[in-house]
């Protein structure tokens, strides 16, 4: 087995114990025995467990920022299309939090979470400043200081992120969000 295909076969065992059991009662033994290799073999594509709980959070919110991007599409305003990647981040988040741990890789818990959730939210911000500035440039969005006014937006959106969205219901998460939407981008339109 190729170094690519090993790592991944750990990566997606890990995934599986971590969900079920949470980062802190899985060994690396016990990630392992599921991925069926020895424990030297997970130490030689990963230095500890907290760089495998870094390496799935990567995952996790490399999903998210994808589901992002594929949400902009084309031929809508603008104001729809950042609706829309709004609401595809908060299906993604609930999509890539199954299982009674799920969550747990979009929290801080470890070092390598943490560093997987600064490095996804500079580029979620990234992706933001990028999609505000062009519609401004455009002349649909009222949206001056891109770079400030994406991390403003995100700001706004914070309680639609982990770890407070897991705290509601999904249904209400759903409608608090469209109120969002409404009160934000009446505020952004031209």
């Amino acid at each position: 087995m190729n170094e690519p295909d090993r790592r991944l076969l750990i990566l997606e065992a890990a995934g599986r114990l971590f969900r079920h059991y949470g980062p802190f009662k899985t060994t690396v033994a016990d990630i392992a025995r599921e991925a069926r290799v020895g424990v030297g073999t997970v130490y030689l594509e990963f230095r500890t467990k907290d760089s495998i709980l870094g390496a799935l959070s990567s995952r996790r919110h490399d999903d998210v920022l994808h589901a992002i991007e594929r949400a902009w599409g084309d031929g809508q305003p603008a104001a729809e299309r950042l609706a829309a990647a709004l609401t595809a981040r908060v299906d993604a988040f609930f999509a890539n939090a199954e299982g009674p741990h799920g969550a747990d890789l979009f929290g801080c818990a470890c070092p390598g979470v943490e560093d997987a959730h600064r490095s996804f939210a500079q580029r979620e911000r990234d992706l933001f400043t990028g999609f505000l500035r062009a519609a401004a440039e455009r002349g649909e969005l009222r949206a001056p200081e891109p770079a400030r006014d994406a991390h403003t937006l995100l700001l706004a959106y914070r309680a639609f992120a982990p770890p407070s969205i897991f705290q509601s219901p999904r249904a209400q998460v759903a409608e608090e969000l469209e109120r969002l939407h409404r009160l934000v981008l009446d505020g952004l339109r031209t």
